[in-house]
């Protein structure tokens, strides 16, 4: 009677072992299912970040050539822009492009000068500029520590720019600087704005960006 009972429990059965090993298939498959989207993810996030630094400048041939005698400069647009915010971002735009800011110099950022009757919040231009280039990695910026230290060797006050060429380069080598970036605003109808970036070692304007916009 035991044999009897024995008998009618139910086996088990061949075709229910794939059942155990399923799930772990399927997960693994939704595992690889989530892998490729998170990296098409990724890939899209990157590119987004690229083409929105770089990739909607406007693409023109890099304009620094060593030993070039007169400074080459960016066309401005036809028309002037509508604000001063325009004008920085297509200026910028061209300075991106430059062949020095390709391999992240050490490069000196001065405060974008105001030779108008107009206000316009320079100081906060320059710093975001600064900022923006360094976050970027086109320029390696010049301690602030030492920039004050060479000031005030040479005496000179907080906010003076320095216009002579040849004070310029040596006080960018003192500070061990390879560029110095400089801009200024002046007067007309309409503004313009211009930004150079200057070679420090051999005192030649290695890009110039000129654009022109109307007041706010």
């Amino acid at each position: 009677m035991a044999l009897v009972r024995f008998a009618c429990l139910p086996m088990p059965s061949v075709g229910r072992q794939p059942s155990l090993r399923q799930p772990s298939l399927r997960q693994r498959s939704l595992r690889q299912r989530s892998l490729r989207q998170h990296s098409l993810f990724t890939t899209l996030v990157v590119t987004f970040f690229v083409l929105s630094v770089v990739g909607c400048a406007p693409r023109t041939q890099p304009v620094y050539q060593p030993g070039a005698q007169s400074p080459s400069t960016t066309t401005p647009s036809r028309r002037p822009h509508p604000s001063l915010d325009q004008a920085m971002h297509a200026a910028v735009s061209g300075l991106l492009d430059s062949q020095p800011l390709q391999s992240s110099p050490v490069t000196l950022v001065q405060p974008i000068q105001n030779l108008s009757n107009t206000y316009f919040p320079t100081q906060t231009y320059s710093e975001q500029l600064k900022a923006g280039l360094v976050s970027a990695g086109r320029i390696t910026p010049v301690p602030e520590t030492r920039v004050q230290a060479v000031r005030q060797s040479l005496g000179l006050a907080q906010n003076q720019a320095l216009v002579d060429p040849s004070t310029i380069v040596q006080y960018g080598r003192m500070l061990g600087a390879e560029y110095q970036l400089s801009g200024k605003i002046t007067a007309g109808s309409p503004y313009h704005l211009r930004l150079q970036l200057m070679d420090l070692h051999s005192g030649v304007i290695a890009w110039q960006g000129v654009e022109t916009f109307v007041s706010e």
